[in-house]
């Protein structure tokens, strides 16, 4: 044990400068969305933001392109479950909801389809327009937690309760 008081609080010192420097490996090495794109299918989408005078909404496009890109190949792969993953953890319904979305829309996920992401009215919540290439079109609501954007499907509140 250091005698010292100046050998202690050089120990101090290393133990919080490791301690920091854990936390800032563990922190860049998080994976910040628990999904993400596969191999397979392709996915032919763009993302861009609504003609707009404020830059959220290029914002909001930017970040929520993954769950965008994810959602139109888990609806062209056909798997419920996967796609209910995508949805907000405290909705309730999501299997079901994601059943008929694929019905509805799986085959035109197919095709080249453009997101359009319109203007946020309230911080963590997004509304988009999928237009699919036989000019039908989908709008899905998008809810943020922690980081992560998630597809707002089934029964809930979009501002988690």
């Amino acid at each position: 044990m250091p005698r010292t008081a100046k050998a202690r609080w050089l120990i101090a010192v290393v133990v919080a400068l490791c301690v920091v420097v854990g936390a800032l490996v563990w922190w860049s090495k998080r994976d910040a969305a628990p999904y993400a794109l596969r191999d397979t299918p392709e996915v032919h989408l763009t993302v861009r933001a609504a003609t707009s005078a404020y830059p959220e909404a290029e914002e909001v496009a930017r970040e929520a392109e993954l769950v965008l890109k994810v959602y139109v190949q888990r609806l062209r792969d056909g798997d419920a479950a996967d796609l209910a993953d995508l949805g907000a953890p405290w909705y309730t319904g999501r299997e079901a909801a994601a059943r008929g979305l694929i019905s509805k829309f799986g085959a035109e996920a197919d095709r080249p389809v453009q997101a359009v992401v319109a203007d946020p009215v309230t911080p963590g919540l997004a509304s988009v327009e999928l237009r699919f290439e036989n000019d039908s079109s989908q709008t899905l609501d998008l809810t943020r937690d922690d980081g992560v954007w998630w597809l707002a499907i089934g029964n809930g509140d979009p501002v988690k309760p």
